[in-house]
């Protein structure tokens, strides 16, 4: 969602809670506007997330495999690039859970987190108590009841990271906080078991299910008990659940952190997009059967990659072209993956549409909308359902003692039944039948977020782009500065142009079928196709107007053509003054009236 920058507030975002339809459009909140100059430098979102702190034995790799865990927990650590972290979440609309960019839609799927993470997504649902005294759970864990390092009831379901790591931190280091905890090499089966159940809740408390609290999640403790025979858990259903969540909740204006598995949201940018991605190290030679997310462990290189600014991100994002993005970046690869990745039941879920849930949180996931990720046919979707603010309304408080078993037992159900919920496919990926669902998009898209003072309107406001008709008629869309000027700087000089077509004949005609021509060349750059054919339609053109003979062709002057494409350019170039010496043409547009100069709206030929 939008936001703007502030002192108090980090995130300031624009949130409309009554769009649950597919056309709505977003409007600033005049609640938390600002008037002063808006500085897009200074913002960048606050992740806490605490980072591992006990080191991968192989000696409990067969109790993690036995878990489904053995692929995630070798992921390691990597630095999280909260500038890239601040770029996508800006992007993402709650209503629809998933990233809105000039491309269309596109979100981390079950078919992300089985490929990056190695992890399951057929299984029981993460689900259970939130609120018990956890004695008995803790002393069956660890053999341990010295309560005084642990928290006790009323107000925390956490237990201390400190008091969790102590068995397994040399005792005579007079800071050993940031010493990792590792199993002793003379550890005995009993000590190994401790050891994997401490790994796998600092596992799901800082990789899988981060928070900002410090402390371990207690609720977890049920889940690794039984290192015999645990049950099978939809790990990977749970992982998209709460990373959905977080994303979804900082799109909310009072929130100021994003709590979310920021290192899984990371590995799928770097693997979807060139923004900010470096070049990994290592696994040049092959997984050799590691999911995808291996790739990005350890050292990277960056050659040429601008990063380090939210600014830049973000003009990153909004420049992004579908030819930069990867959509498929498993396809080639599959056979190198973890064998989980391709099993048929697996794979199936992928296109799975229904809830998907962890604890208290229950959130849709819909790949109808990122169908294109599948290399399938995109359809427009369907109207949203009006549920999602219904479910982010649910929060767990501290002693709730909330039955999440009987609240969310509806949508338990529905997993339950799971393999009746998997969608149909549509065929696969055609690029031409794919413009209806980007003309579609295009009208109701958040395809950018943010907006410059310098565009001449207050912040609170979206920028109107003229939308073809004399006079022009105005309506708001959601493009950001540059796209807006490249939209703007050709739909003003098309007017022009349709009027010196009716005006002139020979030369001047053909200059002017030929800079329509490149207008909507520009327009098609920028995904804004729909808006030319309007604009055709209410100056009553048609593509045969605009179309040049071989004989008109020789009579555009190659200088003129240059400088034209230069000044309406869709790589977003600033305004050119004219060349010295203006050709007869533009000359003789100019000096009728046609073409007037006009850098504050960019249309024009100017006089020489």
């Amino acid at each position: 969602m939008a936001r703007t920058c502030g002192a108090k507030h980090l995130l300031r975002h624009v949130h409309n809670k009554g769009m649950a339809h597919k056309g709505a459009l977003l409007t600033r909140n005049a609640t938390h506007a600002s008037n002063r100059a808006y500085d897009d430098a200074d913002f960048q979102i606050r992740a806490r997330a605490r980072r591992m702190t006990f080191q991968y034995d192989e000696r409990i790799q067969p109790i993690l495999q036995k878990f489904r865990l053995d692929y995630i927990a070798r992921l390691g650590q990597m630095k999280i690039d909260l500038q890239l972290i601040t770029a996508l979440a800006e992007r993402w609309r709650r209503e629809t859970h998933s990233f809105h960019l000039p491309t269309g839609e596109i979100t981390p799927t079950l078919e992300d987190v089985s490929c990056l993470l190695g992890l399951p997504i057929d299984g029981d649902p993460i689900i259970g108590d939130t609120d018990e005294q956890w004695e008995d759970e803790v002393e069956a864990a660890f053999k341990r009841m010295d309560w005084h390092t642990f928290p006790r009831p009323p107000g925390t379901f956490h237990m201390r990271l400190p008091w969790l790591r102590e068995p397994w931190v040399p005792p005579d280091v007079d800071d050993n906080r940031h010493v990792p905890a590792m199993l002793a090499p003379n550890a005995g089966p009993e000590d190994i078991v401790h050891y994997a159940r401490a790994f796998m809740l600092d596992l799901l408390g800082s990789v899988m299910f981060p928070d900002h609290s410090g402390y371990v999640c207690s609720m977890f403790l049920p889940l690794i008990q039984n290192v015999d025979d645990p049950p099978k858990y939809s790990w990977g259903t749970a992982v998209l659940a709460y990373l959905y969540r977080g994303l979804c909740s900082a799109s909310v204006m009072s929130t100021q952190e994003l709590t979310a598995p920021c290192i899984f949201l990371q590995i799928w940018a770097w693997t979807r997009f060139p923004i900010g991605r470096p070049q990994a190290l290592f696994f040049e030679n092959g997984l050799e059967g590691r999911p995808l997310g291996v790739r990005w462990v350890g050292e990277h290189k960056y050659i040429n990659v601008p990063r380090g600014s939210v600014s830049e991100y973000r003009r990153a994002f909004e420049e992004l072209r579908d030819d930069d993005v990867n959509w498929r970046p498993y396809k080639d690869i599959m056979h190198e993956l973890p064998p989980i990745c391709r099993e048929e039941n697996e794979m199936a879920l992928w296109f799975y549409e229904g809830p998907i849930i962890w604890f208290w949180v229950v959130e849709s996931y819909t790949p109808q909308r990122v169908m294109r990720q599948f290399g399938m046919h995109q359809i427009i979707p369907p109207p949203l359902l009006p549920c999602s603010d219904n479910l982010h309304a649910i929060k767990h408080k501290p002693l709730s003692n909330i039955d999440w078993l009987k609240l969310h037992k509806p949508y338990l159900d529905l997993w339950a039944s799971r393999a009746q919920h998997i969608m149909p496919i549509d065929g696969p990926y055609d690029s031409n039948k794919a413009k209806q669902y980007l003309a579609w998009f295009n009208r109701e898209g958040m395809r950018t977020v943010f907006w410059r003072a310098s565009t001449g309107r207050e912040i609170n406001y979206p920028q109107p782009v003229p939308i073809s008709g004399d006079p022009l008629n105005q309506r708001f869309v959601v493009h950001g500065e540059r796209v807006q000027q490249t939209i703007i700087r050709n739909l003003l000089f098309a007017r022009e142009a349709a009027g010196a077509i009716q005006e002139f004949s020979g030369p001047a005609q053909a200059f002017a079928r030929w800079a329509l021509r490149v207008c909507r060349s520009n327009l098609d750059d920028v995904n804004r196709g729909d808006v030319f054919q309007q604009f055709l339609a209410q100056h009553e053109l048609s593509e045969e107007n605009i179309d040049l003979t071989q004989e008109q062709s020789v009579e555009v002057n190659l200088a003129d053509q240059q400088w034209l494409s230069t000044l309406l350019s869709s790589e977003y170039g600033m305004f050119v003054p004219e060349p010295p010496i203006f050709q007869p043409i533009t000359r003789q547009l100019s000096q009728a009236g046609v073409w007037e100069r006009g850098e504050s709206s960019g249309s024009g030929v100017g006089s020489s």
